[in-house]
């Protein structure tokens, strides 16, 4: 009961976060209505007489979609973790849960309205040919990177002025989907 007051707790703190965050708005073009919807989700509302030919909207997720994503990527590292336990690794579903986390974390780095992170402060590198040492090593990495990012206080309406709570998560959510797919291209290796 505490794990489900807690999930509902931390979808609604996503919602309001991110509508929290989507206040700054730049002034748009004359004419041109396309930028953050109230939610700051994208939308793509644009008239024929601002772009000439009318074009096929946005396809972006929803709020809905959103919370759905930043539960499943928390399920997903759960059964990640899991799978890291038993021995040998299961690498083809390791590999298939780690395309599935990377997905849905994309989609949320689509969805939030985040800073865009530093690009050193989320690079991954490995050294050598892949390992299980070396996947366990991701694994927990990821973990770490997930946990981080799922317990921001942006997502818990919590004000700490003496940190920049969004770029932290940006750059949380983006090691989660660089891990992410290392994991999966280093499992599909060792599987081969």
């Amino acid at each position: 009961m505490v794990i489900i007051t807690r999930l509902f707790f931390l979808a609604v703190s996503l919602i309001v976060a991110v509508s929290a965050s989507a206040q700054v708005r730049r002034p748009g073009t004359p004419g041109d209505e396309t930028g953050r919807d109230a939610v700051g989700f994208r939308k793509d509302k644009v008239t024929n007489e601002t772009v000439g030919e009318r074009r096929p909207s946005a396809n972006s997720p929803t709020t809905k979609q959103a919370m759905e994503d930043f539960l499943e990527i928390q399920k997903l590292n759960q059964a990640i973790q899991q799978m890291s336990k038993a021995q040998p690794l299961t690498l083809d579903k390791l590999a298939e849960a780690a395309k599935q986390l990377n997905t849905r974390a994309g989609r949320l780095k689509t969805s939030l309205s985040l800073p865009s992170p530093p690009k050193d402060t989320t690079s991954t590198e490995t050294s050598g040919p892949p390992s299980t040492e070396q996947l366990v090593e991701q694994i927990k990495e990821l973990d770490v990177n997930i946990k981080a990012f799922t317990s921001n206080p942006l997502f818990q309406q919590v004000n700490d002025s003496t940190r920049d709570l969004p770029m932290e998560a940006s750059i949380r959510l983006r090691k989660v989907i660089n891990v992410s797919k290392l994991l999966e291209e280093q499992s599909n290796k060792l599987r081969n």
